[in-house]
C-alpha cells in the first residue's frame, strides 16, 4: 500500500476516528476511496448510472457501518473493495432471479381468470381465487394480483403501467403473491384436516 502524501492524515487514524463516531473522518474516508468504488460498481452495472450510485451508496453504508469489524485500519481500501464486490454480486444475483422470475412469469400456463367475483358460486376456482385476492393484507400484491389475474387479465407491462411501477417490481409482487396465497391455503388445508 502507497504511504499517505505529506500532511494528510493516515487511513489507520481516520479508521480510529470514524469508528469513534468522527462524521468528518468518516466524510475523509469516503473522499478518499469513493472515485475507485465508483469506477468499480460502474464498470460493473455496464455504465449505469443511477444503478451504479446506489451501489456505491450501499457500498460505503456498510463500510461505515461496520468499521468496528475491520481490525487494522490501514487495511481500509481492500477491505472496501471486498465490500464493493460483494454489493454488486449481491445486486447482480437480485437481478438475475428477478428476470427468472419474469421468464417464469411469462412461460406460466394460462391462469384462472375471475369473469365476476360476486357471481362466481363457492368452490369453484374463480371463487376461491377471488377470496384469496381479497384476503391478501398487502395493498401492493393484492392491485397486482387482481389486475393479474380478473377479467380481462393484464400482462406485466400493462400492470406496471397502472400501478406506476417497473415489469421486475411487477414480477417480484406477483411471485411474493403467489407465495402468500400457498401459505394461507396449505394453513386452510391443514386447519380443514385437523377439525376431522
Amino acid at each position: 500500500m502507497p504511504p499517505d502524501r505529506p500532511g494528510t492524515v493516515s487511513i489507520e487514524l481516520l479508521v480510529r476516528q470514524a469508528r469513534a463516531g468522527d462524521q468528518a473522518a468518516a466524510r475523509a474516508l469516503y473522499e478518499r476511496h469513493v472515485d475507485a468504488a465508483w469506477g468499480y460498481c460502474l464498470a460493473f452495472c455496464r455504465g449505469d448510472n443511477a444503478i451504479a450510485q446506489d451501489l456505491c451508496q450501499e457500498t460505503f453504508a456498510t463500510a461505515l457501518s461496520r468499521l468496528d469489524q475491520l481490525q487494522e485500519g490501514a487495511a481500509f481500501p481492500g477491505w472496501l473493495r471486498t465490500i464493493t464486490r460483494r454489493t454488486c454480486l449481491r445486486w447482480a444475483d437480485q437481478r438475475r432471479r428477478e428476470r427468472d422470475g419474469l421468464q417464469a412469469v411469462m412461460r406460466e400456463p394460462r391462469r384462472v381468470v375471475v369473469k365476476d367475483p360476486g357471481l362466481s358460486g363457492a368452490g369453484q376456482p374463480e371463487a376461491i381465487v377471488s377470496e384469496v385476492i381479497a384476503a391478501c393484507p398487502d395493498d401492493g400484491l393484492r392491485s397486482a394480483a387482481l389486475l393479474f389475474y380478473t377479467d380481462p387479465p393484464h400482462s406485466t407491462a400493462e400492470i406496471g403501467e397502472l400501478l406506476g411501477i417497473s415489469r421486475t417490481a411487477v414480477t417480484s409482487r406477483l411471485h411474493r403473491f403467489r407465495h402468500w396465497a400457498r401459505t394461507r391455503m396449505l394453513g386452510r388445508l391443514v386447519d380443514a384436516l385437523e377439525a376431522l
